[in-house]
């Protein structure tokens, strides 16, 4: 397409780069034109992200030329080759700053048309630089052959190029967002054993989830990329600001907040800003968390462990602050069986009252047949103990010699103020005492011995679960299957499954290891994000949709704004219900509508609301 060669520009005495179209372009005024015009758009530019063009041959002369300034370094294309981006941050870096430039041109009215790694330049000094502004055009890629040729690189080209349908900024978008998806998982989107099969996977808008290519790529970035490499127009970014907005958000959790500083160390010394790399995000990730978590916000501070856990498995940061959620939980379930166990016990404990009271109410009335002179207020329970004298039979042991005694009125009230008389529990005998020692041993000797095995309550939340034991699937839990006996011999592993709604928990218990207080086990599984797309019918790319959790009397309930299209995750924290109201609210220019829509833990639903009614 064209030839670019290294001169001099000898009045201004600089090096400068001259690119000369290919002999068989100049021959047709369409492409002279075409050229002139692109060649007087860019040059109206000026950012340091943009290659700046200095001439043009105009239309008059035999070899049509554009010459600009001249760059030290490789292609983008060529920097890459034999080197793997270390994080999908590092891609995301780079596709920040041609983004950048990009959104420059954008505003100007200009559409780049060819974004793609060799149109990229790497100045040794660590400078991006966006290139070849338009020269798509001129070889008019709508048709995008020349001389029978496909030109330019199919795997970046959008759909609607394909299409024949017009292009706009969008196009750069689609283009931007296969770059992204190369540079997070060293692999492109649209992929075939040559340009045709390449083509046809592009119009089908089929390409494997980034998350499943490289397990580095979180949920956070897939949704940029997914967006972005919609296949129909409507459906991706409307413009280039939002969507490097989410990418900057997405460094800026890894610590990575100044952009053109973090790109420069990159690409000047690589092997030394890896070092340690991992590391240094894991680090600011687990803060980033931190702070979620201290906000309420539970399920962004697991997103963002849980890119730290794949940067750094073994962080004992993040391991402890997952350990003490778990705590949390367990004594949120620990506090909700102690209040019913406490109304259990309290329930027993009246009713044992009651019962005690009769019993000495009885003693009581047998003391009044005996001591007949009592006053009514030494007729108290506590108070019938020496009477009980008459109960030794005097075969047994015998009588004392005479002593005198007190009236009984004076030493019932002796015995009440000092408390029940010992008499009321006599000494054991000796085969009393024998007996007792047998069960005292017997009980000793039964805490010794572990059970062989325990039969545990269930009480998962939500209550629709499947419940596994060491791999394999015992029951589905419900009212007629709550409970599960489980061998006390060593670790066994409980799993409760509700994959449509649910990740799945596991609990290890067993001897020596863990036993549920009452053998009551408690468990919520971590619900699943729902997804929500919003469309609107007509479409319309430049409106924001606003949406808002309603009905929870939260202080604070979950919000949101978004494209239509987008495909947006709705949290549910753990404790919380499995269904959500959300309020869909689209602000138009006259008037405003509002629409409400439940979505469960793990569902997908798509939105249609219409402008016109």
């Amino acid at each position: 397409m064209a030839v670019v060669y290294r001169a001099r520009d000898e009045f201004l005495r600089r090096e400068v780069a001259v690119k000369v179209l290919h002999h068989q372009l100049p021959t047709e005024t369409e492409s002279r034109a075409r050229l002139q015009r692109e060649a007087q758009a860019v040059a109206k530019l000026n950012h340091d992200g943009i290659l700046q063009v200095f001439d043009y041959s105009g239309d008059d002369a035999e070899s049509s030329y554009i010459v600009t300034e001249f760059i030290d370094g490789q292609t983008l294309k060529q920097f890459l080759v034999g080197r793997k981006i270390p994080v999908p941050e590092v891609g995301a870096l780079i596709v920040i700053e041609v983004g950048t430039a990009l959104e420059h041109a954008h505003s100007v009215g200009i559409i780049h048309r060819d974004v793609k790694p060799e149109n990229v330049m790497v100045r040794k000094d660590g400078v991006i630089k966006l290139m070849d502004f338009g020269v798509a055009q001129v070889v008019d890629l709508e048709r995008m052959t020349v001389t029978g040729q496909i030109l330019g690189s199919p795997a970046y080209m959008a759909p609607e190029v394909l299409d024949g349908k017009p292009l706009d900024f969008r196009s750069d978008i689609f283009s931007l967002g296969v770059m992204l998806y190369q540079m997070a998982t060293g692999v492109l989107p649209f992929a075939g054993k040559n340009p045709h099969e390449v083509l046809k996977r592009i119009a089908e808008g089929r390409f494997a989830d980034p998350r499943t290519v490289s397990s580095r790529v979180s949920d956070q970035l897939a949704r940029v990329i997914t967006r972005s490499l919609a296949r129909n127009p409507a459906d991706r970014y409307p413009r280039l600001g939002p969507m490097l907005d989410d990418l900057r958000g997405y460094v800026g959790d890894a610590g990575m907040s100044n952009v053109h500083e973090d790109l420069r160390q990159y690409l000047t010394a690589p092997e030394e800003y890896e070092k340690g790399l991992e590391h240094r995000l894991a680090a600011a990730l687990v803060a980033r968390g931190q702070h979620e978590q201290a906000a309420g916000k539970s399920a962004r501070a697991l997103e963002l462990w849980n890119r730290a856990l794949v940067l750094e498995p073994e962080n004992q940061t993040v391991l402890a602050e997952l350990r003490r959620l778990e705590r949390g939980e367990r004594l949120r379930r620990r506090m909700i069986f102690g209040i019913v166990l406490g109304v259990l016990v309290a329930l027993g404990t009246g009713t044992f009252a009651l019962w005690r009271r009769a019993i000495q109410t009885t003693r009581t009335e047998t003391g009044t047949q005996v001591a007949t002179n009592v006053s009514p207020r030494e007729k108290y329970p506590q108070a019938p103990a020496r009477p009980a004298i008459a109960l030794v039979p005097p075969a047994t042991k015998p009588p004392a010699a005479h002593k005198p005694t007190a009236p009984a009125s004076s030493h019932v009230q002796r015995e009440s103020k000092r408390g029940p008389s010992p008499i009321e529990r006599p000494e054991p005998r000796e085969d009393d005492r024998s007996a007792l020692s047998h069960k005292d041993k017997d009980r000793d000797k039964g805490k010794e011995e572990a059970p062989q095995q325990v039969t545990l309550t269930l009480g998962p939340r939500p209550a629709k679960v499947e419940v596994w034991m060491d791999g394999k699937k015992r029951f589905d839990f419900g009212p007629a299957e709550n409970r599960i006996t489980v061998p006390w011999d060593g670790p066994h592993v409980l799993e409760f499954r509700n994959d449509s709604c649910c990740n799945r928990k596991e609990v290890t218990v067993g001897p020596q290891v863990y036993r549920p207080p009452g053998d009551h086990l408690y468990i919520n599984l971590d619900p699943k994000p729902g997804r929500l797309t919003v469309e609107l019918e007509p479409s319309r790319p430049d409106i924001s949709i606003l949406l808002r959790e309603v009905g929870d009397g939260r202080q604070n309930p979950w919000r949101t704004r978004a494209q239509p299209g987008e495909r947006i995750p709705v949290p549910f924290d753990v404790g919380d219900e499995m269904r959500k109201s959300l309020e869909i609210v689209v602000f138009l220019e006259n008037k405003t509508l509002t629409e409400r829509v439940n979505i469960t833990a793990g569902e997908s639903r798509q939105i249609t609301i219409r402008l016109d009614e």
